[in-house]
């Protein structure tokens, strides 16, 4: 290619071109393989014509890769002279779509002479790249490798050229539809990203190399399906694995490295966002193909991905970044409800999706284009859905960390969102569950935890229980009992559609179910007066062992917490519950402590009402009730914040969902603690934002717990 600048062709170009235009349409070869080294030296108004007869030898010869190359190259040469469609990276905003638009309809009315000349040619030259894909050496990762360490700066060149041509085909709203008539140019696109990668270090490959991947095969593309990941693991060896390693490998290595080198920051940048994008679409899309999703998973590519979100806006590179944070945060949201949504939660919390929340006005900003009212529902959405983990010991604390590392200037900000309410009501319902949480590790250590038998309804250590390996939702005091509840109960007939739903709806592992049945309790015991006089009234007649409490942490209503409660027993009633009425018969009947057996309805998996669990109530849990000294009652009172979370009765699960009844709470443990940490912490604070602006770490909360009880004393310890 080099000795082409000294050839006598080139130099007839250079002197003459209308005589080497003429050469060339004539039918010297010589003339026009060197087209691609002269075409930008040449008088703007003839490179049309050399382009031409470019593609009138390739229309006579299909076979030649000399001829293929030389077009790949020219194309990619002639770059500048196309025009582009808007930058992908501004599609959300409606006026940049619609500005595209119009230009689109312009072009449309007068085609500029390359872009008709391409359309002319428009079956030869997906043709002729084929054959490059192919055979040429700018696709195959060992001549890539072996002519990088012969002259790298011309095997640079190839691939910029490559780029560009694929850019050109696909970005222009005028060649791009002729061009996307079947497969082939994804085809190449993909043997051109996977070459150049595998032929690289993680993170060393050109930035436009990623982003030409994306436009040939993203958005703009016309398969609008899962057809270009598909053709990506063919073309991969039919490997899904190895597929998603080298998508995920390349966006976490591109995320670490320097900003300023790779072609510089702009460049850097939009291959970062392309990325991002080609990462989400592989793992979160609807028409995601399983196995690169599953692939995915054991990647921890939400971890990957949201720390590259997160670098994209740290950077502040105006509208790519917040495009980046959009598309993800829209993403994100749906993928928790998925069955890992508990473990891509905590890898999120941890990798910093609380900070691109906190820190969202920044790009917004900086764009010049506020939220829309979709944008700023994904955002809710999202919080929502983390508010709803918060029934987790594990999304807890990773939430506590990962809040205690955001800048309280950032946290300031929130409150000129438009779903910073949203924002409150998580932070809020962190902070209460913080620190129950923390009490109750303290309270309960690891060897005095304790759950039921599904058969006896004995209460024993965790460590004790056994599993049900088939549907793992199951929990056995021995072997005895889970072989009679197969043989002599309905476990054998539940099994098995458990173990059906197991896709679905991931089960709980025995620690946060655990911590969930506490949890539950904890509301229940803190709402009980407002819930005795329910019961008292509906079910006056009804002994409580007969009776049953339900807690949702699902989203069922519009509150974060709805408790009901209902009868036990019917004809339909599993055999599990009359087990419970039975063993709690003898026990006095004080409505006042309530049922013996709550339901714990909990987010997470598909949208169904399969993700609950039985728990039964210790029996001192009302009988112990930690008490704050009556002298400091009303101290406690009177600093009682509107932070606090809301629990409502839902008196008809079954019937409207706007069926409820605000129940009032007592001054707990938690709540006293809460008091006092807004009392002695929040001073400074606008007393509307506490806790939204208010910085604490795990350490923090045990020691106002513990500082809280030095100050107001309760009367016992009780059991959380």
């Amino acid at each position: 290619m080099a000795s082409r600048s000294e050839s006598k062709e080139v130099q007839d170009w250079l002197r003459n071109p209308r005589k080497a235009i003429h050469l060339a349409k004539g039918g010297s070869r010589k003339h026009a393989i060197v087209i691609p080294t002269i075409i930008n030296e040449i008088s703007p108004h003839l490179r049309h014509l050399a382009f031409e007869a470019l593609l009138n030898h390739c229309s006579e010869d299909e076979n030649s890769l000399e001829l293929a190359e030389a077009l790949l190259e020219c194309i990619g040469s002639l770059k500048s002279h196309f025009g582009d469609r808007d930058s992908f990276w501004s599609l959300r905003d409606s006026k940049h779509e619609e500005r595209g638009v119009a230009q689109s309809s312009s072009k449309a009315a007068s085609p500029r002479t390359l872009e008709r000349i391409i359309i002319q040619h428009s079956n030869i030259i997906p043709s002729m790249l084929h054959l490059c894909s192919k055979k040429s050496s700018w696709f195959n990762k060992e001549k890539i490798q072996a002519e990088t360490d012969l002259d790298s700066t011309v095997m640079k060149k190839h691939i910029l050229d490559t780029a560009y041509c694929l850019k050109v085909l696909t970005m222009n709203a005028i060649v791009e539809p002729s061009m996307y008539k079947d497969t082939t140019i994804i085809r190449v696109c993909i043997r051109f990203w996977l070459a150049t990668v595998l032929a690289s270090k993680p993170g060393d490959v050109n930035p436009i190399v990623h982003e030409t991947l994306f436009c040939c095969g993203g958005i703009y593309s016309r398969i609008n399906d899962n057809t270009m990941f598909r053709l990506l693991v063919e073309e991969n060896g039919d490997d899904a694995h190895r597929t998603a390693a080298l998508l995920v490998s390349e966006l976490r290595a591109t995320m670490k490295k320097d900003i300023g080198g790779l072609g510089g920051r702009a460049s850097y940048l939009k291959g970062l966002a392309a990325l991002i994008h080609l990462n989400i679409i592989m793992a979160f899309m609807p028409y995601s193909i399983k196995s690169l999703r599953g692939a995915c998973i054991n990647l921890n590519v939400v971890s990957v991905l949201t720390s590259a979100v997160l670098k994209s806006i740290q950077e502040g590179n105006d509208q790519c970044d917040r495009t980046n944070m959009i598309a993800y945060i829209t993403i994100v949201r749906s993928a928790f409800s998925f069955r890992e949504g508990v473990q891509w939660a905590v890898e999120a919390i941890q990798a910093g999706i609380l900070t691109i929340i906190a820190t969202c006005h920044g790009p917004i900003s900086r764009s010049g284009h506020p939220l829309s009212d979709d944008d700023a529902k994904s955002f809710r959405k999202i919080i929502n859905s983390l508010t709803l983990y918060l029934t987790r010991y594990s999304v807890v604390r990773a939430a506590v960390n990962a809040l205690a590392s955001i800048e309280l200037e950032k946290l300031e900000k929130m409150k000129d969102l438009p779903f910073f309410t949203a924002w409150k009501i998580f932070l809020s319902t962190l902070f209460e569950r913080a620190v129950f949480m923390s009490r109750l590790s303290h309270t309960i250590s690891s060897s005095e935890r304790v759950m039921h038998c599904e058969v006896c309804i004995r209460i024993i250590p965790l460590q004790s229980l056994k599993k049900c390996e088939k549907c793992e939702r199951a929990f056995y005091c021995s072997r005895s009992c889970q072989r009679k509840d197969w043989r002599d109960s309905d476990h054998k007939t539940v099994c098995e559609k458990l173990e059906k739903e197991n896709i679905d709806v991931a089960p709980m592992s025995t620690s946060d179910r655990f911590f969930m049945g506490h949890l539950a309790c904890y509301d229940i015991r803190r709402h009980m007066k407002s819930l005795s006089k329910i019961l008292q009234g509906r079910y006056s007649g009804v002994p409580a062992n007969e009776l049953r409490f339900c807690v949702y942490y699902e989203g069922a209503t519009d509150e974060p917490t709805c408790i009901s409660v209902s009868p036990l027993l019917s004809k339909d009633s599993p055999e599990f519950f009359a087990r419970v009425a039975q063993e709690t018969k003898d026990q006095p009947e004080d409505l006042e402590s309530g049922p013996r057996l709550v339901e714990v309805i909990y987010y997470g998996g598909t949208p169904k009402r399969a993700r609950s669990f039985h728990f039964v109530i210790p029996q001192e849990y009302f009988s112990a009730v930690p008490k704050l000294s009556d002298q400091y009652q009303e101290i406690a009172q009177s600093v009682k914040g509107d932070f606090r979370s809301k629990a409502k009765y839902w008196s008809d699960p079954d019937g409207d969902s706007s069926d409820v009844v605000e129940l009032s709470d007592d001054v707990d443990e938690v709540g006293a603690i809460l008091s006092f940490m807004q009392m002695t912490k929040g001073k400074s604070q606008d007393p509307a934002l506490f806790p939204s602006t208010f910085k604490y770490t795990w350490k923090d909360i045990e020691k106002a717990a513990s500082d809280c009880r030095s100050c107001w004393p309760f009367d016992g310890e009780g059991i959380l």
